[in-house]
């Protein structure tokens, strides 16, 4: 859920999750702009977004590589006992 904080200035910034940043980054991207101001994406940002929703994917995967390994070593533990 995103929160929206005040800054010290006055200027008000909007802080997401990561589910909901990629969401975003997503849209944009297959837009090909940004929806609330209009503008259209650089290359930079575009790769920006990219980067971002690659390591996003990277580390899901890394993830669910690691609980596969950890599932697989307590079974066979339990089936010793």
């Amino acid at each position: 859920m995103s929160k929206l904080i005040k800054t010290k200035n006055g200027n008000t910034i909007v802080l997401r999750n990561p589910a909901e940043k990629a969401k975003r980054f997503a849209r944009q991207m297959k837009a090909g702009c940004v929806r609330e101001t209009g503008e259209k994406l650089t290359s930079e940002q575009m790769a920006f977004r990219a980067g971002y929703l690659s390591a996003r994917s990277d580390n899901a995967k890394a993830f669910k590589s690691q609980n596969k390994k950890i599932k697989k070593t307590t079974k066979t533990k339990s089936k010793r006992k």
